[in-house]
């Protein structure tokens, strides 16, 4: 048995359920540029890739957006960034267990958040849910040259923490976090309930797919085991 050095987490669809917050600053920003608005599903389909990749999505209704008005999207995003700043954590909720499993596993592992979120929303969410104090170390997207499915964050936390990227295990819940993991030559779990295009996340091949946050103890020592 190895155990592992460190946990890290995803944030939007792994510990926290924000599309309900995202969802009326889109929409505030579509009615502003005088666009259909967008639904809570198109939202929970959209996230993932960040918040830049996230407003291309609502502006031309693709998942991967092939052309897109630059300048549309530069007023767009400005737009985004002062509603979301006003909505930020009202609706926001913590998956079933998050809080509890969390404090459980703080005693044994330091913790860390490695998101595509930009760092001025990722930080008052985090004191706002009242998690903040569980985590040694959070990285965001603004924070490094390219984002998740990109390893930068993943190889910038084990760097910081001094870790090999084998002894850090990645709780997401979307293909982005398993692409960066396989790249960082990190272990990954992955939950099935969170943000993922709509597609099963069984088919990224993590690890180990977990229905409930509250299996995750169990589902690390079972990794551990094989280590």
């Amino acid at each position: 048995m190895q155990p592992f050095q460190l946990l890290a987490f995803d944030l939007d669809g792994t510990l926290v359920d924000s599309a309900p917050d995202i969802l009326p600053a889109l929409n505030q920003m579509m009615a502003r540029l005088g666009k259909a608005q967008v639904s809570l599903m198109q939202v929970q389909h959209w996230l993932g890739n960040g918040m830049a990749m996230l407003i291309k999505r609502a502006l031309t209704g693709e998942l991967y957006p092939s052309r897109y008005d630059a300048r549309e999207f530069e007023q767009a995003q400005q737009l985004f960034i002062g509603f979301y700043r006003q909505s930020n954590g009202s609706a926001t909720r913590l998956f079933d267990q998050v809080p509890q499993v969390l404090a459980r596993l703080s005693q044994h592992y330091p913790l860390a958040v490695v998101t595509n979120k930009p760092r001025q929303f990722t930080e008052p969410l985090l004191q706002h849910l009242n998690i903040a104090h569980l985590f040694q170390a959070v990285w965001c997207a603004d924070d490094v040259a390219r984002a998740k499915p990109e390893p930068d964050m993943l190889l910038a936390l084990a760097r910081q923490q001094e870790l090999l990227p084998a002894d850090i295990l990645l709780v997401g819940d979307s293909e982005n976090d398993i692409f960066a993991a396989r790249a960082a030559g990190m272990p990954v779990i992955a939950l099935s309930y969170g943000y993922n295009h709509g597609q099963s996340i069984a088919h990224s091949k993590p690890d180990l797919v977990l229905e409930s946050f509250s299996q995750l103890p169990d589902a690390i020592s079972s990794l551990e085991q094989e280590r």
